[in-house]
């Protein structure tokens, strides 16, 4: 995989986290236990610090960057679909579901157990309480999580939680 040390800052993960060949790690950049990072995902840590906590996965095709001198943080056990875009400085609290092509903006900060739908615009400093469900562009909270909401996120966290030593022990490239 491509990892690049940038202005001294050298990305960081743990050897339980999976990190696709094709995922691109640059700078500060800082990956929990139990990670799962997905191919094609960019994760920029040039100008801000990228914190992505234990357990979380960050799906194919994502991008992750903050702005100077700022922290994306994204807490513990979160699943972020693929091609989801998130730019800090942002938080992202525990055990949310950010949907496809979601993208969430500089200053926004989403409450632990949330969901926010696929496609979703969250603007420069949302904030979405916690337990709720956002949707649309500007994205807006039209509901509490359901039961379904919250079990959706839990057992997509625990399958790519399971994919981290599956893809370690058994994923190779084939040259054709």
């Amino acid at each position: 995989m491509p990892l690049y040390e940038f202005e001294g800052k050298k990305p960081q993960r743990t050897s339980s986290s999976f990190v696709h060949p094709d995922a691109i790690l640059i700078g500060d950049v800082r990956i929990g236990e139990k990670c799962f990072i997905g191919a094609g995902a960019v994760l920029r840590g040039d100008y801000g610090r990228i914190v992505i906590g234990d357990g979380s996965n960050v799906q194919e095709n994502c991008v992750i960057h903050s702005q100077p001198d700022t922290t994306a943080t994204i807490k513990e056990n979160i699943d972020i679909g693929h091609g989801a875009i998130i730019h800090g400085p942002c938080t992202i609290n525990s055990n949310v579901t950010i949907g496809m092509g979601a993208t969430i903006c500089d200053g926004c900060k989403v409450g632990e157990g949330s969901f926010i739908g696929a496609g979703s615009l969250l603007t420069p400093n949302t904030e979405i309480p916690p337990g709720k469900l956002a949707v649309g562009n500007p994205a807006r909270v039209i509901k509490d999580t359901t039961e379904k909401q919250r079990a959706f996120t839990s057992a997509a966290v625990k399958i790519y939680q399971g994919l981290c030593e599956r893809y370690q022990n058994t994923l190779k490239r084939i040259e054709e």
